[in-house]
């Protein structure tokens, strides 16, 4: 048997092994560093505008980061109640007017912001189901609102 030989499958063995552990405890600080991340969100409701006017269009909230990390927003969904996926914009801030500002796919909570959703069709919002999923995370923020309830 070739020496030569012996040593480079010994050698790729253990460059192999190496990896294999490396990528695992890459892995493991990984989910450690990011096991902490919770967000938690108040409940829904009808933001009042600068004119007085409540638009029914848009919901705000206000989003809670618990972790001492920068968490992501990723999605934002609204459902009708029939589970049907209704079209809106979402983002941390609107003008006096309701319109969206700087409508985004990703917004990132440190401590606290408000999180507002604007109907694409401009109809008011019913009974409305809206699930927040975060960076990190395989949990889903469901939150629900119940349009009679807000005015109490």
């Amino acid at each position: 048997m070739d020496y030569a030989t012996a040593l480079a499958a010994i050698a790729a063995v253990v460059a192999a092994a190496s990896a294999f552990l490396s990528h695992r405890l890459s892995k493991n600080i990984y989910n450690e560093i990011k096991s902490d991340e919770i967000i938690v969100s108040g409940s829904l409701h009808c933001p009042r505008l600068g004119t007085n006017f409540l638009g029914g269009c848009l919901l705000q909230c206000t989003v809670f980061n618990k972790s001492h990390r920068k968490a992501f927003i990723s999605s934002v969904c609204a459902y009708n109640k029939n589970r049907e996926e209704i079209p809106i914009t979402w983002s941390d801030s609107i003008d006096d007017i309701g319109n969206i500002l700087k409508p985004t796919d990703l917004l990132g909570v440190e401590g606290m912001t408000e999180l507002v959703l604007r109907r694409n069709d401009g109809e008011d919002f019913k009974e409305t189901t809206v699930h927040i999923k975060h960076s990190f995370s395989s949990s889903i923020v469901e939150l629900i609102f119940e349009p009679y309830k807000d005015l109490e």
